[in-house]
C-alpha cells in the first residue's frame, strides 16, 4: 500500500468515474485518492476496443494497482449489455431444471469479464424472493428463490462459472434484502425477520456458500432483530458485520459496502459519519461510485480518521490483510 496516509486511506475504498474514457479530472482525482477498486457501469462501456483500453488505462493509473469490478449478474443488471447483449434471466434458466446451466451462464459472463480486464463480478444476489412481484424491493427477477436451499444450490453453480473463469464473485445483500419492502437505493428498509429466520433462512445461503466466497457485499436494509428500534443499516452495524458475520459465522474474508451514495444512507445519518461507522462496523472497502464529491468526501474523512487515530493501526491492519490476500487469492485464478 502507499505510504502517505492519503495513499493508504484510498486502498479501503471502491470508486466510481463518469465516462468511457480518463478526462483530466479523472487522472487528477485517481492521483489524489490512489483508490483500492474501481466500479465499471453502463455509462462506461462504449464499444469492446474502448472498454478493453479503459480497463488497461485504469491498470497503471495508481502505483497499485486497482481491483477492477463491475454488476453482471443474468437478465436485467448486465453492465455489458451493450457489448454481449442481453442475458437470460433467472426464470428462465431455471425453467431447464438444471443448475449445471446457471453454471454456464457464470462462466459465459466470467470469460467476457475476464476478456475486459474485470476482476470481480458483484453476483450473485442470494436474497430469498419472500414476496415476489408484490412489493417495490427492486429484487424480484434477480433473486434465485424462495427457500434458501434453492438459492444456494443454483447461485452456487452461477459461482463456481464465474470462478472456472477467473473472476472473483462477490455475494450480495447481507444478511439478506429479501424481507424489505421498499427500494434500498431510494429509502432505509426495515427488514422485521425476527433473529431465528434471519439465521436459518435468509443468511442460510451464505452459510452454505461460505467456502466458495472470497467478498460479501453487505446491504443497507435495518434490521430490529440486531439493532432495536435505532435505524442502523446493516453496513454501518457493528452487531451485522462483526457480530453475526465475521464472529458467529467465522468469515474472514473481503468485506464490502453497498453504495453508501444511496438513499439508505442519505435517509439515517450524514455521509461522512456513515464512512466511519462502516469501518467501524469491520467492513474492509467501501463502495461510493457515483458523486464526485462524495468520493472525495469519503477519501477526506478516512485520511483525517486515520491521522488522527480514530481508526486504529490495528483495525486498519486487519482489513488491510484481509484486502492483501484476496488480491493474492482471487485475482485471476480459475477454477
Amino acid at each position: 500500500m502507499g505510504t502517505t496516509t492519503a495513499a493508504q486511506a484510498g486502498q479501503y475504498l471502491w470508486i466510481g468515474l463518469p465516462g468511457v474514457k480518463l478526462g483530466v479530472a479523472d487522472r487528477r482525482a485517481l492521483k489524489a485518492i490512489q483508490p483500492g477498486g474501481i466500479v465499471l457501469f453502463a455509462r462506461n462501456v462504449d464499444a469492446s476496443g474502448q472498454l478493453r483500453a479503459f480497463t488497461a488505462s485504469l491498470k497503471f493509473c495508481v502505483p497499485l494497482r486497482p481491483l477492477l469490478a463491475m454488476d453482471v449478474e443474468c437478465g436485467k443488471v448486465n453492465r455489458l449489455r451493450d457489448i454481449i447483449g442481453a442475458l437470460p434471466g433467472i426464470a428462465e434458466i431455471k425453467k431447464t431444471r438444471k443448475p449445471g446451466e446457471a453454471r454456464r451462464l457464470g462462466h459465459t459472463i466470467g470469460r467476457a469479464l475476464r476478456e475486459f480486464g474485470i476482476d470481480l463480478d458483484f453476483a450473485p444476489v442470494l436474497d430469498l424472493n419472500l414476496f415476489g412481484a408484490t412489493t417495490d424491493n427492486a429484487l424480484d427477477s434477480r433473486c434465485w428463490g424462495r427457500r434458501p436451499a434453492t438459492v444456494a444450490r443454483w447461485a452456487g453453480a452461477f459461482v463456481d462459472g464465474l470462478k472456472a473463469a477467473g473472476v472473483a464473485p462477490c455475494a450480495k445483500h447481507f444478511p439478506g434484502l429479501g424481507g424489505a419492502r421498499r427500494d434500498s437505493h431510494e429509502h432505509l428498509p426495515t427488514i422485521n425477520r425476527s433473529a431465528k429466520e434471519l439465521w436459518t433462512e435468509d443468511v442460510r445461503p451464505y452459510r452454505d456458500l461460505l467456502p466458495k466466497l472470497g467478498a460479501i457485499m453487505i446491504g443497507h436494509g435495518h434490521y430490529p432483530a440486531y439493532d432495536g428500534k435505532k435505524l442502523v443499516p446493516a453496513s454501518l452495524s457493528q452487531k451485522i458485520v462483526t457480530g453475526l458475520l465475521r464472529k458467529r459465522m467465522g468469515f474472514d474474508g473481503l468485506v464490502v459496502t453497498d453504495d453508501l451514495d444511496m438513499g439508505a444512507i442519505s435517509q439515517c445519518c450524514a455521509f461522512a459519519d456513515a464512512v466511519v461507522s462502516a469501518f467501524y462496523a469491520g467492513v474492509d472497502m467501501l463502495m461510493v461510485c457515483h458523486s464526485a464529491e462524495k468520493i472525495l468526501t469519503a477519501h477526506e474523512t478516512l485520511t483525517k480518521a486515520i491521522e488522527s487515530g480514530r481508526i486504529s493501526p490495528t483495525r486498519l491492519a486487519q482489513s488491510r490483510r484481509r484486502i492483501e490476500r484476496f488480491r493474492q487469492n482471487w485475482v485471476g485464478r480459475t477454477g
